[in-house]
């Protein structure tokens, strides 16, 4: 079976928030089939002559309304993994980045996302909460890696450059 090849890229969005540290953002898919598996950060598929961080910034944005945010220069992790869709295997491949949201604005849902069980479509919370609900291994271990690099940045490493859709 020959795999079909896809690259995405997305952000792993946090806030800071005064009596609870860094909170982290996640969306529940309405498309992702394992229901375990429904709670990802924002990402998606490249469009012809993006690069990687111009996909993230554009699923980001698009996934979520949220403007006011900014990169974190210096981290660009990607992982990469296979599944089956409609008997085809697929090598997939997500390039994520860090993303500081610098307001508290609330996200506004999009159509790729579905209120869970608890009526909740999106999530901000800590570390550990958003460890638990986050499904595959390779991205919890991904997150792990964002969380202790923004330990060790120095506050002046985020870009100056406010995303403008």
């Amino acid at each position: 079976m020959t795999a079909l090849h896809e690259n995405s890229a997305g952000v792993i969005p946090f806030r800071r928030v005064t009596d609870q540290g860094r909170v982290y953002l996640v969306l529940h898919s309405a498309t992702v089939r394992n229901p375990r598996a429904k709670w990802e950060f924002p990402k998606g598929g490249m469009e012809t002559g993006e690069t990687t961080q111009e996909t993230a910034a554009r699923e980001f944005t698009e996934e979520t309304g949220l403007v006011d945010w900014v990169f974190c220069e210096g981290f660009e992790r990607s992982l990469t993994y296979t599944y089956v869709r409609r008997g085809r295997k697929v090598l997939k491949t997500v390039t994520y980045y860090l993303v500081e949201v610098l307001s508290d604005a609330p996200p506004i849902q999009s159509i790729e996302h579905v209120e869970d069980q608890n009526g909740l479509w999106c999530r901000w919370g800590t570390f550990e909460e958003i460890t638990r609900l986050l499904y595959h291994a390779k991205i919890r271990q991904l997150f792990a890696e964002a969380d202790r690099w923004i330990d060790e940045i120095p506050s002046n490493s985020r870009s100056t450059d406010l995303f403008q859709p």
